[in-house]
């Protein structure tokens, strides 16, 4: 075959010469080049009708015999190279040499495809050449097509669904209704979204070194940031800037130290545990906890519940009806409108309007004043004072009062006791036993299983002689800490018998009524004394 330009081409098969045109749009081989092509390879009795009507085809490929003489002059080996629509591959066929033509080298190869302005590829033109098939279409050029880049986005490192709260599964398979974890909560410093920037893609190449954009990638969109969050120096992150309550309001991202419950704390809240401060609106209902690292607000009644404030306090603005289950710790003051049948706890002050057979510990005072101002039934321990305007019932209702230390203190003090007592027969135990022994060593009657039973004795009275000392001294301070905070008691109006009141190292049991007055420990005994 010869070739003459890349949309005509001449055949030589077994029955005679082939004509090949390639029509591309508007680009098509005249009669005069193909018949000049005829004439320069010199071939026999040409059918020119047939080859007239081939060139009147609108077909993309036309292949026809244009003559049934094969005798024509030698030919050189030709190549056909044709281009994809998307330009990104270009193949190339190869035809056989005529009468023992030349073979086509790299060289020219490379100056066919620089004619048509297709970059070369020396491992593609290698590899053809190599692995070259006469007839059949190979791979000379190859694009690259473009790499696409990737957009930024945001990461967001908390579930934003609005998903309905679900009861927690216990490991024994139960369900607990009152764990619902329906807020979401975070601590100052946590990362609550990352800015993933874009990557930009890789620009293409055609095979005619034409560069194919990359498509531009899409930057993050901006960080949402409310109130209570923070950039991180590079801004690629948000940050809680408090402890609290994680809210998606108008689109951004807020943190909120301050924990509302419009209603109650029941089934559709379930427990509330929060790291900043909470308000609740209703009532606590049976059952529940509420704990919070702040402050705790109950605008309703506080019923058979916990309420622990870790850091903070207690304020009920409808007091608690404890049912002897209900319970309230504070780190610091404790406030209730009524205070009756609950276990109260309070690191610092305690003030009611009325408190009721409960069980009242705190390390500052205690005022029980207001409209009723009753202190009756249960129990109550304060570090410092108690302030109040009844004291007791007309049915002489046991009230026990201890003021005049700590509660740690106190209930210290009681648990040294009780081991220094356990570790005293101990001891006892051990030096009769001792005793025994050097007796029997005196009159030689110890075997070698006594003598070890004796070293081991001995051993074991030091021991537990050096904890009761430590223990001693422990205790002697503690002591000493109480003798110094001795407080008092005050009432406005009256104490009425039943009333138990122990100041200090003094007790008192109230016999008869005592009206306005004040009691402290003078040093022997408790004295009463006008109320100032």
């Amino acid at each position: 075959m010869a070739e003459k330009g890349k949309h005509f081409d001449l055949v030589v098969k077994e029955d005679g010469v082939y004509l090949i045109l390639v029509n591309e749009g508007d680009i098509r081989a005249t009669r005069q080049q193909v018949t000049d092509l005829v004439d320069e390879y010199g071939v026999k009795d040409v059918d020119y009708i047939t080859l007239s009507e081939a060139l009147k085809s609108q077909e993309p490929r036309v292949e026809v015999k244009i003559s049934g003489s094969t005798a024509i002059i030698q030919v050189g080996e030709s190549a056909l190279i044709e281009v994809t629509d998307d330009r990104m591959q270009a193949y190339i066929t190869f035809q056989a040499p005529v009468n023992n033509g030349r073979d086509m080298p790299a060289e020219e190869v490379i100056q066919k495809l620089q004619e048509q302005k297709i970059v070369p590829n020396s491992e593609l033109i290698q590899n053809v050449l190599a692995m070259k098939r006469y007839g059949r279409k190979m791979l000379i050029a190859q694009g690259n097509a473009p790499t696409n880049g990737t957009d930024g986005f945001l990461q967001f490192h908390f579930d934003r669904s609005n998903i309905k709260p679900k009861p927690k599964i216990m490991e024994d398979g139960t369900v607990n209704f009152k764990q619902l974890d329906m807020f979401r909560l975070c601590n100052r410093g946590d990362v609550l979204v990352t800015s993933v920037p874009a990557k930009e893609g890789i620009d293409g190449v055609d095979v005619y070194g034409n560069v194919i954009p990359a498509p531009k990638a899409r930057p993050a969109a901006v960080i949402p940031r409310g109130k209570g969050t923070a950039l991180s120096p590079d801004g690629l992150h948000l940050l809680a800037d408090v402890s609290g309550q994680l809210l998606l309001t108008e689109g951004k991202i807020n943190i909120s130290p301050h924990l509302e419950i419009a209603a109650n704390v029941d089934n559709s809240t379930g427990n509330i545990d929060f790291n900043g401060q909470v308000t609740i609106r209703g009532n606590v209902v049976t059952g529940f906890e509420v704990r919070a690292a702040g402050n705790i607000e109950v605008y309703g009644v506080c019923e058979a519940a916990t309420l622990i404030s870790e850091n903070g306090s207690i304020v009920l603005g409808n007091g608690v009806q404890g049912a002897d289950k209900g319970e309230l710790i504070a780190a610091q003051d404790i406030t209730a409108k009524f205070i009756e049948s609950c276990k109260v706890t309070a690191g610092g002050n305690i003030m009611s309007d009325s408190i009721r057979k409960s069980n009242i510990k705190c390390d500052g005072s205690v005022t029980v004043a207001g409209k009723n101002g009753l202190l009756v039934g249960g129990t109550l321990v304060a570090g410092e004072k108690l302030v109040a305007t009844t004291i007791g019932s007309p049915m002489g209702t046991l009230t026990e009062i201890e003021v005049g230390g700590s509660p740690k203190d106190l209930n210290k003090q009681k648990e040294l006791v009780a081991e220094f007592n356990k570790l005293k027969i101990e001891y006892e135990k051990c030096d009769k036993g001792v005793e025994t022994l050097n007796i029997m060593r005196k009159k030689d009657q110890l075997t070698p299983d006594k003598k070890a039973i004796l070293v081991k004795m001995v051993n074991m009275k030091m021991v537990l002689r050096d904890k009761m000392t430590k223990m001693q001294e422990e205790l002697d301070d503690i002591t000493r800490n109480l003798s110094v905070n001795v407080g008092t008691v005050s009432v406005k109006n009256v104490i009425r018998p039943g009333v138990r009141i122990t100041i200090g190292n003094a007790q008192m049991t109230i016999r008869d009524e005592l009206s306005n007055c004040r009691l402290r420990n003078n040093g022997e005994k408790i004295a009463i004394g006008p109320n100032m």
